[in-house]
Parts: C-alpha cells; structure tokens; sequence
C-alpha cells in the first residue's frame, strides 16, 4: 500500500503505518477526529454502535460459499449507490471511505462433537465474535459466550466451552486444529470485513488528482485481497482436511430451518440501524441481485483470423 501510493503520486504522498497505534475500539472515533489521517476497522466489532456498516453479516445477502460469497460482496461495496450511501453516512461523522478488506467467512463452529441438526446446536456453550452473531446463535439455540477471541482454543479446551464459531484461517491459527474434531459450516456471517477509512478533511485538502490517486489505489487494493481471500480460503481448508478434522454442514432440512431462524439477524439489524437502515438495505440486496444476474448473462463474438 505504501508503494503503491508513493509510486502513483510521483512521490508526493508518503504514507507511514502505524501498528496498534490506537486501541481497536478506538480506532474509528481517532481517524474522525484527525488523530490519524486513516485507519482500518473491523466492522464485526462496531456491530453493535454503527450497525449500518456491518451489513454483511446479515445472512442470505450473498452466498455462503466462501469464494462466490467474497466475489459478490465486492461487487456490492463497488456498487455507485451503495458506495454513495457510505460517503453520506460516513461524512456525517467526518469520514470517508477508502477501501474494503475482505477476510474468511465466520461461518464455521469448531466442536469437539458432531453437528448436524438443529438439536446437536441447542445448549450448545458456543464463543461467538460481535452482537449480531451472538443473536444468531441464540436464535439457534445455543447459549453464548464472550471472551478475547484468543482464549477460544484454551475455553474449548479446558470444558469452559463447547464450541467456537470462528472463521476457519482464524481458528487453525490459534490452534483450534489441534483440539476440535469438527469444523461445521452453517448460513451465518456469510462475510467479514474491515473497511479502511480517511479522515475527510484531510481527504478534501489533497489536490484533485491526489484524490484520484487514493481511489484508484484502493480499487486496486480491493481486487488484490479479494484474490488472496479466495486463494487463503483453499489453503485453510486444505491445512484442516490435513489436521484431520471433519468439515461438514448441517443436514438440508437443519440448514432450510436455520435459514428461517437466522432471519432474526437482519430484523435485529434493521432495529438497530433504524430509518437508514431501511433505506439502505434495499440498495444492498438490488445491488446483489443485479451484479449477481450479470455474472450470468452469456455473450459470444465472433473472431476472424488468418
């Protein structure tokens, strides 16, 4: 990122990283008061304050294949009315979006047990990352837990917990291969991602073609990850089936019934998110549905050669 932005503004921007400058928490409320110029927000921990941005984990919007998943949020975040409501609602609190960091689905409960009903998930001890997946699971039946994502594998480990729903690179990182016995895939936080934002007054100071230039490389960025997301997402999945763990999902019938229950995300959500929330997720879902039509749409030409 750094060399792309020094390199497409002939040396006139030079952008310097800072890790954990801020706390995460923090992180949103400091790039708005100009504390830094931008900053990366995992949005699945602002569910709960800033709903609208966290769209995403509402379940049905894209699939929840992993690699079709990814593809089609993308194309929704690059949606012209989509992105238009992220700058309205993001200025309002003096920033501006920048880019979206696509991340593996949190889609998947690591259990010592196997699961394939919705029975096998009621009273189910589950650690569950940010409000709205902890609605979902509570409308499944399992009684949820919080704690530092970190300490998911040690919980499961010592009895504390039954389960953890963790995106499937996540868990294996911190160790859940070596503990779990099955990796379940279920119709919940179909995507996860961080979005990058500037601080729209230091956005609005930059010379015009500066400003192109940040887009630019963002729309870039966006494509670059969204490939390494997928190609991430195999090599998880091959490094699981390696560790032996059982990767399934729920039976057809357990998943349509999950489905119906999970509707209570998005109610929650639209609770949450109020009058803008009901304006926005239309906008969402046409997006969807129409980038989703024209990956089917089918031309042919005709080519002429010697």
């Amino acid at each position: 990122m750094e060399k792309m932005i020094h390199e497409r503004s002939n040396g006139r921007l030079e952008m310097e990283s800072v890790s954990r400058r801020f706390p995460g928490t923090d992180i949103i409320q400091d790039v708005a008061r100009g504390k830094a110029d931008a900053g990366d927000l995992h949005m699945v921990y602002h569910s709960g304050i800033y709903p609208l941005w966290n769209w995403d984990e509402i379940p049905g919007i894209v699939n929840m294949n992993p690699n079709t998943g990814v593809s089609e949020e993308l194309d929704i975040y690059n949606d012209p009315k989509v992105r238009a409501c992220y700058d309205k609602t993001m200025g309002k609190i003096g920033l501006k979006f920048w880019f979206v960091t696509q991340w593996d689905p949190c889609n998947g409960i690591w259990s010592k047990k196997e699961i394939k009903t919705l029975d096998d998930i009621k009273g189910l001890k589950i650690w569950t990352p940010g409000y709205l997946p902890a609605r979902g699971m509570k409308a499944l039946g399992a009684s949820t837990v919080s704690m530092p994502g970190s300490e998911a594998a040690p919980a499961l480990l010592a009895g504390a917990i039954d389960a953890a729903l963790l995106p499937m690179d996540f868990g294996y990182s911190i160790g859940l291969a070596k503990i779990a016995k099955y990796f379940t895939r279920i119709p919940i936080s179909p995507t996860r991602s961080s979005v990058t934002v500037v601080n729209e007054k230091f956005f609005t100071k930059l010379p015009k073609d500066l400003q192109k230039v940040f887009q630019e490389v963002g729309l870039e960025l966006q494509q670059m990850v969204n490939r390494s997301t997928r190609a991430g997402y195999a090599l998880s999945a091959d490094a699981v089936d390696l560790a032996g763990i059982k990767r399934g999902e729920l039976v057809p019938a357990a998943m349509a019934e999950a489905r119906k229950k999970l509707k209570a995300i998005e109610e929650e959500w639209v609770t949450l998110s109020g009058k803008q929330g009901r304006d926005f997720l239309p906008l969402v879902k046409d997006a969807a549905n129409r980038h989703r039509n024209l990956k089917t749409e089918k031309s042919t030409f005709c080519m002429t050669v010697h």
